[in-house]
């Protein structure tokens, strides 16, 4: 379990990217839900930080592939699953399971 920031660095609808032992990790926060996942497209290497969120979508800017963060689900466009990571949040404090 890594620490890696506050869940106050992260407002509602807002995501930010994060280095963590060489893994970029992307955090987001989804209707007051913290959420994880690679930092980088599975597709061509893009930062998924550069992409849109919605709160729910997650889009990569690159070709527009699409992850629903609250099920982890493909959505329209993408090829591939994007890693998701378990989220422990304590004391407003955000730890990501198994980096």
């Amino acid at each position: 379990m890594k620490y890696v920031c506050e869940v106050s660095e992260i407002d509602v609808g807002e995501m930010k990217g994060f280095d963590i032992d060489g893994t970029r990790v992307l955090v987001l926060n989804a209707d007051g839900e913290i959420k994880a996942c690679d930092g980088i497209c599975p597709h061509q290497e893009v930062l998924l930080e550069e992409g849109i969120f919605d709160g729910c979508l997650l889009t990569c800017h690159s070709h527009l592939w699409q992850w629903n963060v609250q099920t982890g689900e493909i959505e329209q466009e993408a090829e591939e699953d994007l890693k998701f990571f378990d989220v422990k949040v304590d004391d407003g404090k955000v730890f990501v399971i198994g980096l």
